[in-house]
């Protein structure tokens, strides 16, 4: 399974999903759910246009078990600044979250 970044990539190149949508010719809901971590089976020719829309390497795309102590201490920051209920709060936990539960998964496999 991949957790992709693509919406943080966009946000970061202030691009909205519409913009990205159009650089790609990717439908917006398609890319909305790619952002939501809700479509897991994309092909290797879509990441190559979105990559290349947002001017970065594909494997960009996409967060490792490797970045989850980057992801923490992200969190860290985010909640000293903005509150531990805060929405950038809840999301950085939703994704370490779901990053913990992938890499048991497989260890269990």
């Amino acid at each position: 399974m991949l957790i992709f970044t693509i919406r943080n990539l966009r946000k970061s190149k202030n691009l909205s999903l519409t913009e990205l949508s159009h650089l790609t010719h990717i439908s917006k809901s398609y890319l909305s759910k790619l952002e939501r971590n809700n479509l897991y089976n994309c092909n290797t020719q879509t990441l190559e246009k979105i990559a290349t829309a947002l001017n970065v390497n594909i494997k960009d795309l996409f967060y490792t078990e490797f970045d989850i102590n980057d992801l923490k201490e992200k969190l860290n920051i985010v909640v000293e600044q903005y509150g531990i209920n805060s929405k950038e709060a809840l999301e950085l936990s939703q994704l370490i979250d779901l990053l913990i539960n992938i890499i048991n998964k497989e260890n269990l496999q």
